[in-house]
């Protein structure tokens, strides 16, 4: 391998056409982060590299190249997770976890990397409520970040929670007695649903929202939530 080549193991996460054929490809490597690359020819008819250029395609890459400028060269295919698309909010919600994990992934971070992983597979196994594969992912980034939140208890006084609760960038999740001022409320339903005692699609979409509210809060980064409102 020469000097100008690069190997990663990444999924693909965006793919946007680019001239008659090709397709720029967003990958997330576990040791690169966020990086792009050209899939060259890969619109032809019969192209060997076109499930490299497909989002969801989690494989081992060998990309050539220099100064940011590569090209996918080899691919060998890990998984596809095809059993996402045999269901529309599955699909969706893959979709999401997709854009999240390309958000959060400027730098690399093994971590949301894995937690990522580990929720298209759950995704494709067909879940019974997908919108719970989706909060597991987006705790596990918020915890692989450093700012993980439990909404079990409240994290001043310790207090069980039961209903509704709150949050606040300095304290977390709390509870009525505990909270400050301008601090988010989050309702009975939510709570429980982020806390896993509950479940639901309909509350789990919403719950999930506003779950992506607060990592932007805590981390910095925009989810987009479009694929979430597009199950409403």
């Amino acid at each position: 391998m020469t000097s100008d080549s690069l190997k990663l193991k990444a999924i693909a996460v965006r793919a946007v056409p680019y001239g008659e054929s090709d397709m720029i490809v967003t990958l997330v490597g576990v040791e690169t982060g966020k990086i792009t690359a050209t899939a060259k020819g890969c619109l032809k008819r019969g192209a060997k590299l076109r499930y490299a250029a497909e989002p969801f395609n989690f494989g081992d890459y060998v990309l050539a190249g220099r100064n940011g400028r590569y090209v996918i060269v080899e691919c060998s295919q890990i998984e596809n997770f095809s059993g996402i698309t045999a269901d529309i909010n599955c699909y969706y919600d893959g979709c999401l976890i997709l854009d999240a994990l390309a958000r959060l992934s400027e730098e690399p971070s093994p971590e949301v990397f894995l937690c990522a992983l580990k929720a298209l597979a759950a995704l494709a196994a067909g879940p019974d409520d997908p919108s719970a594969v989706v909060r597991d992912f987006l705790l596990g980034a918020l915890e692989a970040g450093g700012s993980s939140l439990d909404f079990s208890k409240c994290n001043v006084c310790g207090m069980l929670l039961d209903g509704e609760a709150y949050f606040s960038d300095a304290d977390g999740i709390v509870c009525k007695h505990c909270v400050g001022e301008h601090a988010i409320e989050i309702d009975a339903g939510t709570r429980a649903f982020l806390a896993g005692e509950s479940g639901g699609e309909t509350v789990g979409i919403r719950a999930n929202i506003r779950l992506i509210e607060l990592v932007y809060i805590m981390l910095g980064v925009k989810i987009n939530t479009r694929f979430l409102t597009e199950q409403i």
